[in-house]
């Protein structure tokens, strides 16, 4: 194939063909050169951008520090009170604490002449106290009134440090200037990429952080005489000459000594670091863009001969997305058809739900139906003592109603006036007493409120107020006088009527019947207990008394017990039975503690 290539080409397409490739190999070598450059200018960017990320945070981290510390009393005691070594000693282990809790190198004290009279670093042999930096500028800005900061060698350690200082006032008087030197090893830990050095400078150009030593305190631009003495005078960078290392320097270009002081040629980015001054400067060491040209061209001819694979490839993508789309369509077939059959069942799943809830409500209104019934049930059994209650007032009423129609043929009006009194009286004893059943025969609402179980419990006595008097019954309460409940009025009432109902058809034949209802706490339970001296319930009947239809008596539906229990669970209640000791069952009914109403607490 190439041979057939190359005898069905001419000479000057050949030629083009080479021209073509010269051109594309001159753009991509250009192109190298101009990307490799400004990659490696990305690259210093980041790295000295991440540099100068990590010293503005250690920096910020210290700069509020003097400020704060500079009101704290001891301070103001010890510079009052300087031959005070008592007062002293304490403030250095002060200062040694809060140095060691805040992490920086020294926090030191100096008086109004700037002798150090505390020091966190008391117990060094470099020790701060005593010596004098008078002469600092950041003593000398601190005694104005004004916070300083400031970078130098440590006159006596010898080691770099930035310092903060604040002034400590009194009066509006400067009594002293309180020192935080930051040591900033943050800047070593932080430069983690080999390939690259950097260089720390102050605003004239002298490097006081490196990552070659050789750098240290020389000057990478000319420093006037002026300015040199300056620098030496303040002690800034200790005894050091400031000498001008920098054999040319450029825009993004600067030749410094390698460690054999041999010249190196350097790329570099600049960054000024805000509230210092200080110039952070990242470096790469020039090596020109040969490696990278070379690759660029390698892989640009590699590319020129891979279109003609690329075509091939081309044809068989085109394959591929052909039997792809033929995939996608039969899955989307799937995912609609299986969308269908979802769509299907969550249409039965919401009917089902939907005739869930019918039948729930009409089980609702079958249990509300079947606790009217069992009240209408009740009233029922209760209907002989209700007539013999209304028998006896009616009677009398008769009476009077005749007695007055005869006072008043005597026109003995005053005696007619007696007698209608006393019908008044008996037309609200009869009103009252029919009102009582009915309360408790209406339907009840449901809802759940505070109620007094008190009320409630003689509600359901005066109801059964006849049967208890006719079977010669004592009532006895014990335990608490008034409990306030979460539960039903109405329904509530039911309950007590029910059991103290079966109670009252259980001492029928018992002789010195006896009733009791006990009111107590127990645990986060407000209980009603209602006992009787009746026959105790054998162990079977403990297990079924709740059950539907289960009854011991020898007339009645078996439902009282389970409508009881199913209302008291409606509170969020329980219903429990069990024999009290050896005198008789007991039934007992917890309920929840609700806050009794504000007009109870009132009366």
């Amino acid at each position: 194939m190439e041979q057939q290539l190359s005898n069905n080409m001419t000479n000057s397409q050949k030629l083009l063909l080479i021209l073509a490739w010269l051109i594309l190999m001159l753009i991509t070598g250009t192109a190298a050169q101009y990307q490799d450059q400004q990659q490696r200018q990305a690259q210093l960017s980041e790295e000295s951008y991440r540099l100068q990320l990590s010293i503005q945070h250690e920096l910020d981290r210290f700069r509020n520090f003097p400020k704060v510390l500079a009101v704290q009393q001891p301070l103001f005691a010890t510079l009052n009170d300087q031959d005070n070594d008592a007062q002293r000693h304490a403030l250095n282990l002060y200062l040694q604490k809060i140095n060691q809790l805040q992490g920086s190198d020294v926090t030191y004290l100096l008086n109004a002449y700037g002798t150090a009279i505390a020091s966190s670093n008391w117990q060094s042999s470099r020790t701060f106290i005593d010596s004098n930096y008078s002469y600092r500028p950041y003593f000398q800005t601190a005694m104005q009134g004004k916070n300083a900061q400031y970078f130098a060698l440590g006159s006596r350690s010898g080691l770099r440090g930035y310092y903060f200082s604040a002034p400590v006032l009194q009066q509006q008087r400067v009594i002293g200037v309180l020192v935080v030197k930051v040591a900033l090893n943050v800047i070593d830990k932080s430069w983690r990429d080999p390939r690259f050095e950097y260089l720390l400078t102050d605003k004239h150009g002298v490097v006081f952080y490196a990552s070659q030593s050789h750098w240290l305190y020389k000057s990478i631009k000319p420093l006037s005489g002026i300015q040199r003495q300056q620098l030496i005078n303040s002690k800034q960078y200790g005894e050091h000459l400031l000498l001008n290392m920098a054999q040319k320097k450029r825009d993004n270009e600067i030749t410094l000594p390698n460690f054999r002081d041999q010249s190196q040629d350097y790329i570099y980015t600049r960054r000024i670091l805000a509230n210092t001054g200080w110039r952070l400067y990242a470096l790469s060491p020039d090596q020109g863009y040969m490696q990278a040209i070379a690759k660029a061209m390698l892989l640009s001819s590699l590319c020129y001969l891979g279109l003609v694979l690329l075509y091939f490839y081309w044809r068989q993508l085109q394959s591929a997305r052909q039997l792809q789309d033929q995939i996608n369509q039969q899955l989307e077939s799937r995912v609609a058809q299986r969308t269908a059959q979802l769509t299907i069942s969550n249409q039965q799943l919401q009917q089902a739900l939907n005739d869930y809830q019918r039948t729930a409500s009409t089980l609702k209104k079958t249990e509300d139906e079947l606790v009217q019934a069992a009240k209408l049930a009740t009233l029922g059994e209760l209907s002989a003592g209700i007539n013999h209650e209304l028998n006896q007032p009616l009677t009398a009423l008769q009476n009077y109603a005749e007695n007055a129609l005869r006072f008043q043929q005597k026109q003995q009006y005053q005696q007619v006036t007696h007698n209608l009194q006393d019908i008044l009286k008996l037309c609200l004893k009869m009103s009252k007493m029919i009102a009582k059943f009915k309360i408790f025969s209406r339907k009840s609402s449901g809802q759940i409120a505070c109620v007094s179980s008190s009320s409630s419990i003689n509600a359901a006595l005066a109801i059964l107020a006849n049967r208890i008097v006719k079977h010669e019954i004592k009532i006895e309460f014990s335990g608490l006088e008034e409990q306030w409940v979460k539960a039903d009025a109405i329904q509530l009432e039911q309950v007590l009527i029910n059991l103290i109902n079966n109670a009252i058809d259980a001492l029928e034949q018992q002789a010195d019947a006896r009733l009791g209802i006990r009111q107590y706490q127990h645990d986060d339970w407000q209980c009603i207990a209602i006992w009787d001296n009746g026959p105790q319930l054998s162990e079977e009947q403990l297990q079924r008394i709740f059950e539907p239809f289960f009854t011991t008596k020898k007339q009645g539906l078996g439902l009282g017990m389970a409508i009881s229990k199913r209302l008291v669970e409606t509170f969020d209640g329980e219903l429990v039975v069990g024999n009290h000791g050896d005198i008789g069952p007991e039934f007992e009914i917890r309920l929840r503690s609700a806050s009794p109403p504000v007009q109870a607490i009132n009366s």
